[in-house]
């Protein structure tokens, strides 16, 4: 932690020359210290794990140069960034409400546990790693309830026993989650 810490103050302290904005600053850091070192880093490793090859457009040497020199006015207004994008955006795609407040993206566990519960909770109960924590018949009857809350407590589950059968167990993982755990009791 010291030593993150400390990449990021000498980061700060070269950014803060030039007489730079506040928020300059804390661009030109993100630049220097937390793209390359965190968030470009996670996104080359998720895109290779896929085999897929990504773009990062708005990183052209050329378009940032634009971007960071534009006067803060154009970059953040009402607590929200990327203000000169987001009139373009709003002027050519009106549809996609680039003022809204960003949302994350959800998985649908609550409907894909529902639909496959009764089958999913017997071959849930019965892993290893499954019974030796939990009582399998209240396995059993989590996964048959369906619901958003009890679905959320069925896939930490699930994932546990994948995770405790490829991890600790040592057996492969099938293609289907269904016939991992299928193959698994």
């Amino acid at each position: 932690v010291d030593m993150w810490r400390a990449g990021v103050g000498a980061a700060e302290n070269e950014a803060a020359l030039d007489g730079r904005t506040r928020l300059q600053v804390a661009q030109a850091t993100d630049c220097a210290d937390w793209l390359p070192n965190d968030l470009l880093i996670k996104l080359d490793r998720c895109l290779m794990a896929h085999g897929v090859e990504g773009r990062t457009p708005f990183l052209d040497p050329r378009v940032a140069e634009v971007a960071f020199r534009l006067p803060d006015k154009f970059k953040v207004r009402r607590d929200l960034g990327k203000w000169l994008l987001r009139e373009w955006l709003d002027d050519k795609l009106p549809e996609a409400k680039a003022f809204e407040a960003k949302r994350g993206f959800t998985v649908p566990v609550g409907e894909w546990i529902a639909r496959r519960g009764t089958v999913l909770g017997p071959l849930v109960a019965r892993q290893p790693g499954i019974e030796e924590t939990c009582a399998p018949e209240a396995v059993k009857r989590l996964f048959a309830r369906g619901g958003e809350q009890h679905a959320q407590a069925a896939w930490r589950l699930l994932f546990y026993a994948l995770w405790h059968s490829r991890h600790v167990l040592g057996r492969p993982a099938e293609a289907d989650v269904l016939d991992t755990l299928a193959s698994q009791v």
